[in-house]
């Protein structure tokens, strides 16, 4: 009886891990779909009127948490280099991108753009976790330089200055 018992306690985990090995196939995704755009495509991709006037670029998107659709690009209008620039968010259902990402158009002008609200971001509530250390990576002590000032001894149980 008892190797049976012993026999089952060794073989149910390996049953389990089994079937969760399965479950990752729900989980894996293995190609891009063609009417999948890739996000370093669009971020800080130009969007420009569909007469070609150049409305701004887009700097971040608006992810919905609970069904992970794509609710909004927001977009960087007005300014110059950057500078007096603010940003505002279309529906992302009003972007008319190309396969490739690299032309992306909105339905308004650069005025109106410019006319549109400044969006509001939420604060997050609490700051994400900071990364694990490895213990593989730099401590930050000493420079590893050679030569410079410092202080030593000579072998001989003296001191010397390094110049």
């Amino acid at each position: 009886m008892f190797r049976y018992a012993l026999a089952a306690a060794i073989v149910a985990p390996l049953a389990i891990t089994h079937a969760t090995a399965q479950d990752t196939d729900d989980v894996i995704v293995e190609d891009q779909a063609g009417s999948e755009v890739r996000g370093d495509w669009v971020l800080g991709a130009r969007v420009t009127s569909p007469e070609g006037e150049s409305i701004g670029s887009i700097e971040d998107l608006i992810l919905d948490q609970e069904d992970g659709s794509v609710n909004a690009a927001v977009v960087s209008v007005g300014g110059f280099l950057g500078f007096g620039a603010k940003e505002i968010a279309v529906e992302w259902s009003e972007l008319d991108i190309d396969y490739d990402g690299n032309e992306i158009t909105l339905d308004i002008t650069r005025d109106e753009a410019e006319e549109a609200p400044e969006y509001s971001f939420r604060d997050r509530e609490s700051p994400p976790a900071p990364e694990p250390a490895t213990g593989t990576g730099d401590t930050g002590m000493g420079t590893g330089g050679t030569g410079g000032m410092g202080t030593g001894t000579d072998g001989a149980g003296g001191t010397t200055q390094g110049q």
